[in-house]
């Protein structure tokens, strides 16, 4: 008889694999499966789609205030100095790869909302009944500041929506990465004080 196998966590791994690289493969495994969603959308079912996305953003942004209320226990030397560090450290717990993931599905959710509001003329480059990986493709292409080629926004409201994209795409990595410098200094206590 087979005995199922069981992996030691505790086991040391290679120090070339590091948790933001396993982090990063498990985001490409999601978007490789996103991009594999074949079910079409319509203009009536695109609705319930983005009314699902707007629960799953609100479930997301709810454990997203849980964990940052924790995270403010800590001390600091004011109360909005506490709210800020604990953003800062509840946005490294999750790590880059998984808020990735994040923006890109809400913005995955805000372009089918355009597209459900004018099917005919918010995007070009479209079939008359996309794939959910359409539009994932589209956010995750524009958040790199390189909107696709083969699907373009025509009307306003999408040019508009890939325009905030990224612009708050650019603005998420800047605020990230400046989470890991300390832009004020902190100075060491001179002897006697």
């Amino acid at each position: 008889m087979l005995r199922p196998q069981h992996f030691d966590l505790s086991v040391p791994r290679p120090g070339w694999i590091t948790a933001g690289a396993i982090r990063l493969t498990l985001l490409s495994l999601f978007v490789i499966i996103v991009a594999m969603v074949r079910p079409r959308l319509t203009p009536d079912n695109a609705g319930w789609v983005v009314l699902c996305g707007v629960l799953a953003a609100l479930a997301f942004g709810g454990l997203l205030l849980i964990a940052t209320r924790r995270a403010a226990q800590a001390p600091s030397s004011s109360r909005t100095g506490r709210a800020t560090e604990a953003i800062f450290i509840t946005l490294r717990r999750i790590g880059l790869p998984a808020l990735a993931l994040a923006f890109f599905l809400v913005w995955t959710f805000i372009y089918i909302a355009v597209w459900w509001a004018h099917p005919e003329d918010a995007f070009r480059g479209l079939e008359a009944e996309p794939r959910f990986a359409d539009f994932f493709y589209t956010a995750v292409s524009t958040a790199f500041v390189s909107p696709p080629g083969d699907i373009v926004a025509h009307s306003r409201g999408a040019r508009a929506a890939t325009v905030i994209e990224m612009m708050t795409a650019f603005a998420l990595v800047t605020a990230y990465a400046s989470s890991f410098i300390d832009w004020h200094g902190r100075s060491e206590p001179k002897d006697g004080s």
